[in-house]
C-alpha cells in the first residue's frame, strides 16, 4: 500500500516543487493529502465498515440515547451481538408513523414512554448520537455495518490511506494539485489549472463510486423457461 511519503515525493515531482525554499511548504502539502484522502472517501461514498471501535456500541440500560463515532457516514445495518436479531435504522421524521401489532390490532407506538428491548435505532436528530426505542430495559451491544470516513488523518510521512485501495492513491494528486495552485501567492496562483484539477478528480471520484455500487450489488440468477 502506498504511502504518505510515497505520494509526497510524487506531489513534489508532479509540481516540480524539489528544491528548497519549496513554494509549498510540507505542512501544507500533507494537508492537501489528507483533504483529497478524506474527499475521496466522502465522494465514493465512504469505506465499508463492518469490524473496527466505530461499528460496536453499547446502548445502556434506560439511556434514550447513545453517542457514535463523529466519521460515520452512513449506517447500513444494525443487530443486537447477544442475539443477532436486526435493529430497524429509521429517521428522525419517521418516528411518528411507527406501529405496533398486538394480537392483530395495529396501534401506534407511544415510544417516548416505552421501555424494552431495542428494536429502533433513530438517526439524524443529531451529530454523532442516536436515539433506542424502546428505551433499553438493559444493556444492549449494538453491531453495525455502516459507511465511514477514516478514522486517522494524515499528518506526516509514513503513514497509510487505510481503507481505500492501492491503485487509488494517485489519483489523489489532482485534488492535492487543484488545492495547490489555488494558494495565493504570485508562483503558486494558477485557477486555470486547479479547476482543471479538481474537475479530472471528481470525475474520477464518480467513476470509482460506480465501480464500488456494482461490486457491492448482489448478481440475480435469471431463470428462462422453455418453450
Amino acid at each position: 500500500m502506498a504511502t504518505s511519503d510515497e505520494l509526497y515525493d510524487l506531489f513534489r515531482s508532479d509540481v516540480v516543487d524539489t528544491v528548497r525554499p519549496y513554494l509549498w511548504s510540507d505542512e501544507e502539502v500533507y494537508v492537501y493529502m489528507n483533504d483529497a484522502y478524506f474527499m475521496f472517501v466522502r465522494l465514493t461514498g465512504g469505506i465499508s465498515d463492518f469490524s473496527s471501535d466505530a461499528t460496536q456500541i453499547t446502548a445502556l440500560n434506560g439511556e434514550p440515547t447513545s453517542e457514535v463515532s463523529d466519521k460515520i457516514l452512513r449506517f447500513r445495518q444494525a443487530s443486537l451481538v447477544a442475539t443477532g436479531e436486526d435493529v430497524s435504522i429509521i429517521n428522525a421524521q419517521d418516528v411518528h408513523t411507527l406501529t405496533d401489532e398486538d394480537y392483530g390490532v395495529l396501534r401506534r407506538l407511544n415510544l417516548p414512554s416505552t421501555v424494552g428491548k431495542v428494536r429502533y435505532m433513530v438517526t439524524g436528530e443529531q451529530d454523532s448520537l442516536v436515539s433506542w426505542y424502546p428505551i433499553p430495559d438493559q444493556d444492549y451491544t449494538v453491531r453495525f455495518l455502516l459507511e465511514r470516513l477514516p478514522l486517522s488523518t494524515i499528518t506526516d510521512g509514513g503513514q497509510s490511506f487505510t481503507g481505500v485501495a492501492e491503485h487509488h492513491h494517485y489519483h489523489f494528486l489532482k485534488w492535492m494539485k487543484g488545492l495547490a495552485y489555488r494558494k495565493q501567492d504570485a508562483e503558486t496562483f494558477d485557477m486555470t489549472r486547479a479547476n482543471q484539477e479538481q474537475s479530472d478528480f471528481m470525475a474520477y471520484c464518480s467513476l470509482s463510486k460506480g465501480e464500488k455500487e456494482r461490486y457491492k450489488h448482489k448478481p440475480r440468477v435469471v431463470r428462462y423457461g422453455g418453450i
